[in-house]
C-alpha cells in the first residue's frame, strides 16, 4: 500500500525599526491519514520597546485546509494576545499578559457553536 507522511511548513519574518518590530508566521500541516485532513495557520503581532518595558499585541487564526472528512474536521480558531515585559536586570524580566482565543466548529448542530477561552498568564525570562 502507499504510506503518506505527515508535513509541516512554516515560514516567519520580523522587521524591526527604531523601538518598532512586526513580525508574522505562518504555517501548514498536513497529516499522515488524508481524512483527518491539514491545518493552515497565521499570526501577526507589532511591539513597542521602551527602556525597562516592552509591549505587544498579537492576533492569529488557525483553520482547517477544507480536506478532512465533515465528521473529523476541527473548528476555526481566532485568537488575540496582549501583553509585555519589564527588565528587572540586564538578564532578567518579568512577563505577563492576556489571551483570548475563540474557536468556531463546523459541526454547529451537533455541538455549541462557539467555545471561549481566556488565558492570563505571569512569568519571568531570563536572556
Amino acid at each position: 500500500g502507499v504510506r503518506a507522511s505527515p508535513g509541516r511548513l512554516s515560514f516567519g519574518v520580523a522587521v524591526g525599526w527604531k523601538r518598532f518590530a512586526v513580525a508574522g508566521d505562518v504555517a501548514k500541516v498536513e497529516e499522515a491519514v488524508p481524512a483527518l485532513g491539514g491545518r493552515e495557520s497565521a499570526v501577526v503581532g507589532v511591539s513597542y520597546s521602551l527602556k525597562k518595558f516592552t509591549g505587544r499585541v498579537a492576533v492569529g487564526a488557525d483553520r482547517s485546509d477544507g480536506t478532512a472528512l465533515p465528521a473529523l474536521r476541527k473548528g476555526d480558531n481566532y485568537s488575540l494576545d496582549v501583553g509585555g515585559s519589564y527588565s528587572v536586570s540586564k538578564r532578567v524580566a518579568l512577563t505577563g499578559g492576556v489571551r483570548y482565543q475563540v474557536e468556531r466548529d463546523r459541526l454547529g448542530a451537533l455541538q455549541d457553536e462557539r467555545r471561549d477561552s481566556q488565558a492570563v498568564y505571569i512569568g519571568t525570562a531570563f536572556k
